[in-house]
């Protein structure tokens, strides 16, 4: 199946309904005071809300442009139009509209269709659901091709009198839900002015689910499960432990002196009325392990986290991600829970691990509890530019790229109508012949590397005017570039108008810019760059300005964002969500990471070119984070083993499309081994070595990659598969690649020649 017939489909037919098995929802608060802690003015991401007035130029040169894209793209109305898929200003605070809503958030299944299916809140699932808050702590479904999280209704909890839900806050690592009375959301225009009856901090990582009731409340709690237990004496006011007939154990803590009283087979009502936070923690582990760790939780009951803020800072060799997590008044340290990655680079001494809490199951891997208010995750840096890893220094191998660059640039289409007219396969088209330019030039044939610029040049032209058949244009309803065809068609171009992969479409203009003005300069002019920025905009506006809380309100909040902060990014999980307006029950999910990385090399190398040392510092950061969590989830035995059980990696390295909740050995477009591993290593550009690291092709290479490419019915997948052989066996990897006579859109004869000779040999 060539490349070019690839179809994203969409929600129904890798996204099951939710699987069904059983639980209900307990909550817990932190105890002593009866006043309920406040929920600080909530920013909508911040990259460091706390950071001093000096720091502020820094900020400021983190920021690609602050142009509204109506101006760049001319004024006229025909390129600013409102997507036909609206935001559900049901379920959005208005004051947060002043600036743009996500598109691609974790949480985003709170804002989209009917805004009822589950978020990862990691451990636990939640789903905002009328007057209930449903929490689900899942469990494992093991198979040959995927490993699932099985929802199940652990505990509701009953928020009465509220029969809506709105997110109120988010930022980097949290969103706020807060739930309005009945009265107060039937009232037009006074519903967001009104106090939420109770509030749903959703914080990536937390060890307890958490609502915070702002009036006195019965809180009443329900479980699919039966209910065998509820111990209130054991440890003090405020806390009950309750069994559960599926063998699971929770810790319920809230604020006063009531008593959770059993009423029949699944129900748990106090005795009187709580205020504050109530907070719920599944128990892991064993039983002869329950006491010690009920103890450790417990420790961190009153530290009840509402958000949080990373601040990125990169040298030439090193990056820093820090983690800043916020609690309620800044009361105490919270229990956070850690992925695999985080533990991988976590400074020594920053955070107290707590072992007497057993790991959380996630489909991730283990997630083990640490207390700490700063996370330092350090990241070494690779070296990389628009060369490959190893110069080129062998004449003969000079000669042949020579030969072969000069044929790609050749045959390219000098008629532009020849050209994919959507996005994703357009981008590549013009991304190959940026490389084929590149290539050329530093093997020295200036006439190939100028005929191929001089085509790129011509193609690219018509996109930034919007003359092509399909135009960019600016969607003033989520406030993000779209193609016109995808604002009316949710199918259209891979979902691009619903903002499916748009960090893997932008990636490949961006790319071709950065090429385009190393090798012309004065190409890239005011016009031509203020377009360029808008695309990197789109997906890599960095952390860092504030953005809008319905509590603190728009009016002081400034500059306005005409984009989302790092729209597909997740500082949490280390890597990109591909997955845009639509909802799915396994959540968020990307296929691609190899195009993720493209995306972001681009980024790095147009800051770089454009002269912006702190946004490449920053881009580049984010780069490699994102190989990180390719090598860790996607790559099985990299970085990471055991992660997944042994059902699924016993016959496999790959995983084809992560999800927030499940893992697929599939693609979106067919179920060939060759299509799994080889879209998660396409484009082969100098970043590639980022991911494809010696070790792990030498260890797979035998066991699976080889038949993988033998048996391949494409010659143009094979060929993708050949290449991750080159950081092993550069011979035998031009062997393979000269019996090529076909090539992926976005390939070239002289790009694969070149990926060989130069990929790192270490």
């Amino acid at each position: 199946m060539p490349l070019s017939d690839r179809i994203r489909r969409l929600a129904e037919k890798f996204s099951e309904p939710p699987r069904q098995s059983s639980a209900g929802a307990p909550q817990y608060s932190a105890p002593s005071s009866h006043e309920p802690p406040q929920l600080p003015p909530r920013p909508s991401i911040s990259s460091n809300s706390s950071r001093s007035q000096e720091n502020e130029a820094e900020h400021a040169s983190l920021e690609w442009s602050s142009e509204d894209p109506c101006a760049v793209l001319g004024g006229s109305g025909d390129r600013a139009l409102p997507n036909t898929y609206k935001v559900r200003r049901d379920l959005v605070d208005s004051r947060l509209l002043a600036h743009a809503v996500p598109t691609n958030a974790w949480w985003q299944n709170l804002i989209i269709e009917g805004g009822d299916q589950p978020v990862l809140v990691a451990p636990y699932m939640v789903k905002c659901l009328g007057e209930t808050v449903v929490v689900c702590a899942p469990t494992p479904l093991e198979e040959d091709r995927f490993v699932a999280s099985v929802w199940h209704n652990d505990w509701a909890i009953r928020i009465p009198g509220c029969a809506r839900h709105r997110v109120a806050a988010f930022d980097a690592l949290s969103v706020t839900v807060d739930y309005v009375e009945t009265s107060a959301a039937a009232a037009d225009g006074e519903s967001d002015c009104a106090a939420a009856v109770a509030s749903l901090p959703l914080v990536k990582g937390s060890a307890f689910a958490t609502v915070v009731f702002n009036r006195p409340t019965v809180l009443g709690l329900e479980s699919v499960h039966a209910v065998l237990k509820v111990d209130c004496a054991a440890y003090g006011p405020g806390a009950a432990v309750v069994e559960l007939n599926n063998g699971a154990t929770w810790l319920v803590c809230y604020e006063g002196n009531a008593v959770l009283r059993h009423l029949d087979g699944s129900r748990i009502e106090s005795s009187e009325a709580v205020q504050g936070s109530v907070r719920l923690a599944l128990i892991p582990g064993s039983d002869s392990s329950r006491h010690d760790a009920i103890t450790a939780l417990l420790s961190a009951r009153e530290a009840v986290p509402v958000g949080g803020s990373v601040d990125v800072q990169a040298t030439d060799s090193e990056a820093v991600f820090e983690i800043t997590w916020r609690t309620a008044g800044q009361r105490g340290t919270p229990a956070i829970c850690t992925l695999p990655h985080h533990r991988q680079t976590m400074a020594d001494g920053c955070v107290e691990p707590m072992d007497a809490v057993a790991p959380f199951w996630s489909s991730k891997g283990p997630m083990h509890v640490v207390r700490g208010r700063v996370w330092r995750l350090t990241e070494q840096l690779e070296p990389l530019g628009f060369s490959g890893p190893e110069p080129l220094t062998d004449a003969a191998r000079i000669r042949r790229l020579c030969e072969l660059v000069a044929a790609d640039a050749a045959s390219l289409p000098a008629d532009a109508s020849a050209l994919p007219p959507d996005p994703y396969f357009f981008g590549k088209a013009l991304a190959r012949a940026a490389r084929i330019a590149l290539i050329a030039a530093e093997v020295g044939d200036h006439a190939s590397s100028q005929h191929a610029a001089d085509l790129a040049v011509a193609w690219f032209e018509p996109w930034i005017l919007g003359t092509n058949g399909n135009a960019l244009v600016y969607d003033t309803e989520w406030r993000g570039m779209v193609s016109r065809t995808g604002l009316h068609d949710p199918g259209a171009d891979f979902g691009q108008g619903r903002y499916n992969d748009h960090h893997f479409h932008y990636g490949y203009f961006v790319y071709a810019a950065a090429a385009l003005a190393r090798l012309r300069p004065g190409w890239l002019d005011e016009r031509r760059r203020a377009f360029v920025d808008l695309l990197v905009r789109d997906f890599c506006t960095p952390l860092g300005a504030r953005t809008p809380s319905a509590a603190a309100g728009a009016a002081s909040l400034a500059p306005p964002h005409h984009f989302p902060q790092m729209r597909c990014f997740d500082m949490y999980d280390g890597h990109s969500w591909a997955a845009g307006l639509f909802a799915f029950a396994d959540s968020r999910n990307q296929e691609s990471t190899s195009e993720a990385i493209n995306a972001y090399y681009g980024a790095y190398l147009y800051a770089q070119t454009t002269g912006r040392p702190h946004l490449a510092g920053y881009v580049r950061a984010v780069l490699q984070l994102e190989a990180r969590g390719t090598r860790t989830y996607w790559h099985l035995g990299d970085l990471a083993s055991g992660l997944y059980p042994e059902s699924y990696a016993h016959d496999k390295a790959i995983v084809g499309i992560l999800w927030s909740t499940k893992v697929d050995y599939a693609t979106f477009f067919g179920a060939n081994p060759e299509f799994i591993y080889g879209i998660q290593f396409l484009p082969l550009t100098p970043a590639s070595a980022l991911i494809l690291k010696r070790s792990w092709i030498a260890d797979i290479w035998p066991r699976y990659l080889d038949s993988v490419s033998k048996n391949s019915a494409s010659a143009q997948w094979r060929e993708i598969i050949d290449l991750a052989l080159a950081v092993v066996d550069k011979k035998a990897a031009f062997e393979r690649i000269a019996e090529t006579a076909a090539h992926d859109d976005g390939n070239s004869a002289s790009n694969s020649y070149y990926w060989v000779a130069t990929a790192p040999e270490a």
